[in-house]
């Protein structure tokens, strides 16, 4: 009987979780107005039945498809505009605020964006909107969990652009970044 239990949890949080992808998604639409805004809505259902699979219903699952979902909504953002509205930043940041640990939010806030600044201030190829979304990203990760998603996304981003693009254009780094800190959230043993 307690599988019933769990799958009912499951089965709504999922339910749950895929309306409130397509409420986010008519509020991008609107917010963005752009022609083509990519839909997240079934990416943040997969996220979330991933999350409650793995760590079950606890404050870090919340966390963890919290950020996932505001992080592919900010790759949205990025892929429709080549912009990243500074809401996605201050939500992130407030996610943060979940179980704060004073420490490893000001090294993440500190340190992780750092590359992404350096190679923003040298050769303009990277916005500011990747620098503060990593800042961010950093607050709530941690310096580990952020460097993580830094290389998963970036890898992630060079082999797409490697194959799908052939290094003809520049592309949007945050559904790259939002991968990334997917992946850097699963547990690696």
């Amino acid at each position: 009987m307690e599988w019933i239990n769990h799958f009912n949890i499951f089965l709504a949080c999922t339910l749950f979780m895929l309306f409130a992808g397509v409420l986010c998604d008519m509020v991008l639409f609107q917010l963005i107005q752009a022609e083509k805004v990519p839909m997240t809505a079934a990416i943040i259902m997969i996220v979330t039945a991933i999350f409650l699979e793995i760590y079950g219903t606890s404050f870090y699952t919340l966390r963890c498809i919290l950020i996932c979902h505001v992080l592919l909504l900010a790759g949205a953002a990025d892929i429709a505009k080549h912009e990243i509205p500074d809401a996605f930043h201050l939500l992130i940041a407030i996610i943060g605020l979940m179980d704060f640990q004073p420490m490893d939010a000001l090294y993440g806030l500190l340190i992780v964006p750092l590359p992404f600044l350096i190679v923003a201030l040298k050769t303009g190829k990277i916005g500011g909107g990747d620098v503060k979304l990593m800042a961010a990203s950093g607050f709530v990760l941690g310096v580990s969990k952020g460097f993580y998603m830094i290389i998963l996304g970036l890898v992630m981003a060079l082999l797409w652009n490697e194959v799908m693009r052939r290094g003809k254009e520049s592309i949007p780094l945050a559904p790259f970044l939002a991968l990334g800190c997917f992946m850097a959230l699963l547990p690696v043993s």
